[in-house]
């Protein structure tokens, strides 16, 4: 297994590689008639969309354990996770029924088995997760009230995986957000990682990957 150095941040199989691409190529489809991703983006679907979701893969979670990704939009990051993470099944929340259906369509077309949709308000949402996934979808706050909202402990991480807890992507200045976050949860912990220590992109330059555990939960 071979890393691609030139798209991805993380190495992939032939067979997710191929499953990435072929999910790159039905999101700018569907895009066409559905906003899924910036238009402006399209063509950089791959590189500002798939590899900037599998930055949440260079870590691994247990097998067996469930995942949430908060206003997934068209699948990002839930359908590149799921792809990565075969033995854990990802549930992609959003409250635009458009977009939960075209997220139906690709992991019926690409023949993942182990990623779900649940539509409606995050706040609303129901079930057990073990972690929580997003790319910018809300302030840390609201993200991090969510995942309490419905964390369940599961089987302890091997050395080397993601601790259970929130796990995003985000840009900009997080100061003010990390000081909301503490103020409402004084448990709690966060690490904020540059995502150009992970991607060569100069894309990334100004983004972070951020993941947020806590004591108490």
């Amino acid at each position: 297994m071979k890393p691609n150095k030139s798209i991805y941040p993380i190495s992939v199989t032939p067979e997710q590689d191929a499953l990435l691409r072929s999910y790159a190529d039905m999101l700018v489809e569907v895009n066409k008639r559905f906003n899924l991703i910036s238009r402006g983006d399209v063509r950089q679907a791959m590189s500002h969309h798939i590899a900037h979701s599998l930055v949440l893969a260079t870590k691994d979670v247990p097998a067996g354990s469930k995942v949430v990704d908060w206003g997934s939009g068209g699948g990002l990051p839930a359908i590149p996770l799921a792809i990565m993470w075969p033995d854990v099944q990802v549930i992609a929340v959003d409250s635009n029924g458009k977009k939960t259906r075209s997220i139906e369509l690709f992991c019926r077309k690409l023949g993942i088995k182990n990623c779900t949709t649940w539509q409606g308000r995050a706040e609303q949402s129901s079930g057990h997760v073990q972690y929580s996934v997003s790319r910018a979808t809300a302030p840390l706050s609201d993200l991090w009230s969510w995942h309490k909202r419905v964390y369940q402990v599961g089987s302890s991480p091997p050395v080397g995986s993601w601790a259970e807890g929130l796990i995003c992507l985000k840009g900009g200045n997080l100061d003010a957000e990390i000081a909301s976050l503490k103020a409402l949860d004084v448990e709690v912990q966060v690490d904020v990682q540059p995502l150009r220590e992970l991607a060569h992109d100069p894309y990334f330059s100004t983004k972070r990957l951020v993941h947020v555990t806590s004591t108490i939960v």
